[in-house]
């Protein structure tokens, strides 16, 4: 099944996803800011809109240990047909 997500799907769900994470920590937005080295403000626009630079949101996800999901999304993704598993292996 393909999940199909428009760019507004995906900041709501980031921004709900890093509230979430937040609060499994037991951290205020102003912990978090402190631990990801932004002001309290940008830990606050990013859980309202999703919207930030991309520097500021791999801080708040060092800091809540979730960088290497960023990782994942970076990977090759496998060939799932004999051609595409040919080109990769070139």
């Amino acid at each position: 099944m393909t999940l199909l997500l428009t760019p507004a799907d995906a900041a709501q769900l980031l921004r709900s996803r890093v509230r979430a994470a937040r609060k499994r920590r037991g951290w205020t937005q102003a912990e978090l800011a402190e631990h990801a080295g932004v002001s309290t403000n940008t830990v606050a626009r990013l859980e309202r809109s999703g919207g930030g630079q991309l520097h500021t949101l791999f801080g708040v996800l060092a800091a809540l240990e979730h960088l290497t999901d960023v990782d994942a999304l970076l990977q090759a993704p496998e060939p799932t047909t004999l051609d595409e598993l040919r080109r990769s292996r070139r």
